[in-house]
């Protein structure tokens, strides 16, 4: 299937193979195709950010050096000057970059990098072709041998896009670290997948995870709260093993998906929340992206052009400059205020979707701490119940301010549904999963602080 990136994030890791990308070497970054390319709007040509010497360097940026006229898809070049003039304007701003490919110049990344004293996590594309992964992971395994290379990253989710098996994915991860040993190596997975792999893992030396609120519908004022709890989740099953943010980011330009509003302000707004996050949670991080890429636009839709700190031109984005200032905002991520005050936990349904229809369930909680809690779905379709949104991600996570959101309509003729229940649930609990039970575990009632079933 072909469509937005946020679908793929709603989906997650449902199973792999699922969704298709086919045959994309990809280098730069652009992970899920729109079958529908719209333009991004127009920007004045102007000189190139003059670098200075910023209060606060941001830990890592997502590195890509296309410019217009150039698609990676279609085998274009990055020479060593269009890399060196693209780092030597984000050099000043961050301790680190991370890069996608090792194929048509971008194997030269790392090199070119040491020329400004970055520290380097440099990426091997991987996807569906046996010949190009040979290509890939063999620049990255020569620029490590070299010292080119501070952090290899096998990989930008594969899983998500399907291109390859988990156990395809762990045979190109072990080959890297039987070639260098003393490299450590991981690979770029969104959070679903990290939670529902412990071989993976296992497996890396970093646990290197996506965020993207924009991308699941998050309001941008409850987005970081959003990173925050899923992060709770990710240190927590990694056991112990380093948690690194690989990507996270809001687009200045594009589509309104759900709640999340891509827009000049929010992307200021979400890049200074999150990195005060990560800074007073002492969290590393590579930031998504350093400059906005035309190209991008005709495999993700408008918003694919706007993810940048910089515009296409090297210009900083205005309200950028304050997390390079070193201003922070204040901790709006950690939800310790008791939603409704005293009281004995309720549920409700603030929107249920009449039948045939695709939106999203909505509901409030009152009386817990939200950090604490989740929601566990359940609909009845077909004369059966079925977990949502995922087998996978049973758990529906509640804002600080007590509401919800939950997508039900996920496969099958789930729009048809006629019955939906929901549990609030401590955030230690596993759910039972459900796949076409005739009746809803009475489990649940043990363990659930409040509940609520409607029939539509």
């Amino acid at each position: 299937m072909r469509t937005h990136r946020f679908l793929f994030w709603l989906i997650l890791t449902l199973l792999a193979g699922i969704l298709s990308f086919s045959g994309c070497n990809c280098n730069g970054k652009n992970d899920h195709p729109s079958p529908t390319p719209q333009p991004a709007g127009p920007t004045t040509p102007t000189t190139p950010t003059t670098p200075t010497n910023p209060v606060y360097q941001v830990y890592g940026l997502n590195f890509s050096p296309y410019k217009d006229g150039q698609d990676p898809n279609y085998g274009s070049v990055a020479s060593d000057a269009q890399i060196r003039e693209r780092l030597k304007i984000i050099a000043p701003y961050s301790q680190w970059i991370r890069t996608f490919g090792s194929s048509n110049g971008l194997e030269q990344a790392g090199r070119i990098a040491r020329e400004f004293n970055l520290k380097t996590a440099i990426g091997a594309w991987l996807g569906r072709e046996g010949v190009a992964n040979e290509r890939e992971l063999a620049n990255l395994i020569a620029a490590a041998k070299s010292g080119y290379v501070d952090l290899a990253i096998v990989g930008s989710e594969v899983l998500l896009r399907g291109d390859l098996t988990l156990n395809q994915l762990l045979d190109y991860i072990n080959r890297f670290r039987q070639a260098v040993p003393n490299v450590p190596v991981t690979t770029g997975e969104v959070y679903g997948n990290w939670l529902a792999n412990q071989q993976l893992i296992d497996a890396c030396d970093i646990v290197f995870v996506n965020y993207y609120p924009y991308w699941e519908g998050k309001n941008v004022q409850q987005a970081v709260a959003n990173v925050h709890a899923l992060h709770l989740q990710v240190k927590a099953k990694a056991g112990g093993k380093e948690v690194i943010v690989s990507e996270t980011g809001w687009p200045s330009a594009g589509d309104t998906i759900g709640q999340a509003v891509p827009s000049p302000d929010n992307a200021c707004f979400y890049f200074k929340n999150f990195v005060s996050w990560a800074r007073q949670e002492n969290v590393k991080y590579f930031y998504f992206e350093a400059f906005d890429e035309a190209w991008k636009a005709a495999y993700e839709g408008p918003q694919g052009a706007h993810w940048g700190i910089w515009d296409k031109d090297g210009i900083m984005k205005g309200c950028m400059q304050a997390v390079f200032n070193g201003e922070t905002m204040v901790n709006n991520w950690s939800c310790r205020d008791l939603v409704g005050g005293p009281g004995t936990p309720t549920l409700e349904f603030t929107y249920v979707p009449l039948i045939g229809s695709f939106d999203n369930l909505q509901g409030q909680v009152w009386h817990v701490l939200t950090p604490d809690y989740a929601v566990a779905v359940y609909i009845k379709v077909g004369g059966g119940w079925w977990t949502k949104p995922f087998w996978n991600q049973p758990k529906t996570l509640i804002n600080c301010d007590g509401t919800w959101v939950c997508d039900i309509t996920t496969g099958g003729i789930d729009e048809q549904a006629t019955q939906v229940a929901a549990y609030v649930i401590p955030m230690t609990y596993e759910p039972p999963l459900a796949s076409g039970d005739l009746s809803l575990p009475a489990v649940l009632d043990q363990n659930a602080a409040a509940k609520l079933i409607v029939t539509r």
